[in-house]
């Protein structure tokens, strides 16, 4: 899993979703802008991160965040249970 760049900085975050409130776009394939980071933050459950183009699939946790890379495909599928926020960086 990357890392964020040191340079990068926070900018925007999303309200906090759940397996019912996920938009659906972000459950199927889409990607941040390029020079955008992105950091997907589980506060409870568990939210599976597939990256496609590299057949990664990342189960994410309270105690691992996830990076999402610049305009790398992927899809984010909260699990039963699941509440979770992205943070933007650039």
């Amino acid at each position: 899993m990357h890392e964020l760049p040191e340079a990068v900085r926070a900018y925007q975050k999303t309200q906090v979703f759940t397996d019912k409130t996920t938009p659906g776009m972000m459950k199927n394939d889409h990607r941040v802008r390029s020079g955008v980071w992105a950091k997907l933050v589980v506060q409870k459950g568990e939210v599976v991160f597939e990256i496609p183009e590299r057949n990664e699939t990342i189960t994410v946790t309270a105690d691992s965040p996830a990076i999402i890379e610049p305009v790398v495909m992927h899809r984010i599928l909260p699990q039963a249970g699941a509440r979770f926020y992205l943070e933007y960086y650039r």
